[in-house]
């Protein structure tokens, strides 16, 4: 190869290597550029915050009997039909020795077994009775929260597909548990109040009251950040940039955090945007509890 030809191959060379240093730059400039973190202010306001303990169950009769054959019989007559509502000692069939077989307790006759003319051994189902103007929910509590609930205490139970909550009261709470995958579970039964439009096997949610505070300074947990010693802080507006206030924090519900101490309601939070921010406090029991304040949100500027 001649000189000239040489010359030529080195010239390309560099041009192709100065392409790739510039497609380089333009790739790595953006990342390597400050990013434009953008911040909001929050002012802190009064309200009132409650948090609830949440038990989830299905409704339930409280009261229900299988009348079953106490021995071998020929059922005669059949007095009582499906949807039927009977009373206490009504009688429901006679037997072809002039038995009778009576109620037990009050209700609507929801099934029947038997036929008339037909032949049963002992042990054999006649009719089913079930009380649905006394309904209940069961509901599993584990042994760390069985503290937080009493016989008579009462309860906010949501009924899922009807979007309504009616009100409830615990009626009995066992007094054995079962153990399960190191933790004990006890049941306890909650009596609801009568409401035609629910029925039994509807998915519901029972709330029972915690604690509350009123008028306290609220804010929301979002703002919040906790240093690497777990304790809680805030960047509050200064006359120059920005502070830092550590805070001293109390009731929480998952949204709004109680503050104590650390802040006033003259103070302005500044916070990162929601996807910026740093990390957030691991608030115990969020999805049991509930938030009631005076005001819809904290205010924004």
């Amino acid at each position: 190869m001649n000189n000239k030809a040489k010359k030529k191959s080195k010239l390309k060379l560099v041009l192709w290597s100065l392409v790739i240093i510039v497609a380089a730059l333009f790739i790595i400039r953006p990342m390597l550029a400050p990013k434009n973190i953008g911040s909001k202010e929050i002012i802190p306001t009064r309200g009132n915050l409650t948090t609830y303990y949440s038990f989830s169950g299905s409704v339930e009769a409280k009261n229900r009997e299988t009348v079953f054959a106490s021995k071998a019989m020929q059922v005669k007559d059949i007095k009582v039909e499906e949807g039927q509502i009977i009373s206490k000692d009504d009688v429901l069939m006679t037997t072809a020795f002039g038995e009778k077989i009576t109620a037990k307790i009050d209700g609507e006759v929801s099934k029947i077994y038997a036929e008339e003319n037909a032949q049963l051994m002992p042990g054999g189902k006649l009719i089913e009775i079930v009380d649905y103007s006394d309904l209940q929910i069961i509901v599993k509590v584990d042994e760390y929260d069985l503290p937080s609930i009493s016989k008579d205490k009462e309860a906010v139970v949501t009924i899922h597909s009807l979007g309504k909550d009616v009100k409830g009261t615990i009626a009995e709470i066992s007094k054995e548990g079962t153990y399960m995958n190191g933790v004990t579970f006890f049941t306890a039964s909650i009596a609801l109040e009568s409401n035609s439009s629910i029925k039994v096997g509807m998915s519901a949610e029972a709330k029972i009251l915690d604690k509350s505070v009123q008028n306290a300074l609220l804010l929301p947990v979002s703002a919040i950040s906790f240093d690497t010693n777990n304790k809680a802080f805030v960047n509050v507006k200064a006359d120059k940039g920005t502070k830092t206030a550590e805070l001293e924090i109390g009731l929480t519900d998952g949204i709004n955090a109680e503050v104590i101490s650390g802040i006033s309601e003259q103070d302005i939070v500044v916070i990162q945007d929601a996807e910026k921010s740093g990390f957030r406090p691991p608030f115990a029991r969020q999805g049991n509890q509930e938030n009631q304040e005076d005001d819809s949100s904290p205010e924004e500027n």
